[in-house]
């Protein structure tokens, strides 16, 4: 691929993950077209850190690379890992000999078949987001520079797109939440004669009397016009 094909590809992907209405169809469609951007790569996948510091995949483009990943998850070492927690990047042309992972390295060349790979750290605006995973089933693999590079730009503008997906879904969550508790402040404020204050007091209350979210209440009580009636708890009153 000449250097004009790749920078039309490139553009190309860019214009996709930005139009990409998630994380997930974003995360799909960077594993789908980074097997267009490295043609010897046999399967790819996208590793993000969640929760708590928690891995997992977002998005994979085959068995093969759930597989090599999850192997990294349950031993707590592998390139996708490193590459999050220590560098921008990280090679092998042989996992089942690489000293840096000694317990995945043989095990996902026996189990999964991979041997090759490369690993690229995901930044976001502080932390890394994650890190999108090329693997090979051949060794040798992925030693081109400008492959690397190539991938490296790939993942800027992956990660940008992540980030914004994460951002609009954070919103979207965020007022459809807002959505909620006010249907259900309203069925409270005309069942009981109630201020919106108060509403939003009696919500509160009866989450933290059920010890269940605030939405978790506000959802029930929208969708079914009735508060949640649990096994042994209260039904608090209005003040």
């Amino acid at each position: 691929m000449s250097t004009q094909d790749r920078a039309a590809l490139l553009a190309d992907m860019a214009g996709e993950l930005k139009r990409a209405p998630d994380d997930e169809v974003t995360a799909k469609t960077m594993v789908a077209r980074t097997l267009d951007l490295l043609p010897r790569s046999d399967a790819v996948s996208l590793t993000v850190r969640g929760r708590h510091g928690r891995f997992a995949t977002l998005g994979a483009t085959d068995e093969r690379a759930e597989r090599a990943d999850a192997l990294q998850y349950d031993t707590g070492e592998g390139p996708c890992l490193s590459a999050v927690e220590q560098a921008d990047w990280f090679r092998s042309g042989d996992v089942s000999v690489d000293a840096r992972w000694p317990t995945w390295g043989p095990r996902v060349a026996a189990e999964v078949g991979v041997r090759s790979l490369l690993s690229v750290r995901l930044m976001g605006d502080e932390d890394a987001l994650g890190a999108l995973n090329v693997y090979g089933v051949e060794p040798g693999l992925f030693t081109d520079p400008d492959d690397i590079d190539l991938l490296l730009l790939f993942a800027t503008h992956a990660a940008i797109a992540l980030s914004a997906a994460r951002e609009i879904a954070g919103l979207q969550t965020a007022v459809h939440t807002r959505h909620v508790i006010g249907l259900s402040q309203g069925i409270l404020m005309e069942r009981y004669d109630l201020s919106a204050d108060q509403a939003f007091a009696l919500l509160r209350r009866y989450s933290n009397d059920l010890n269940v979210k605030l939405h978790d209440v506000a959802h029930e009580l929208a969708t079914h016009r009735e508060l949640p009636d649990l096994p042994g708890a209260r039904r608090p009153e209005p003040d």
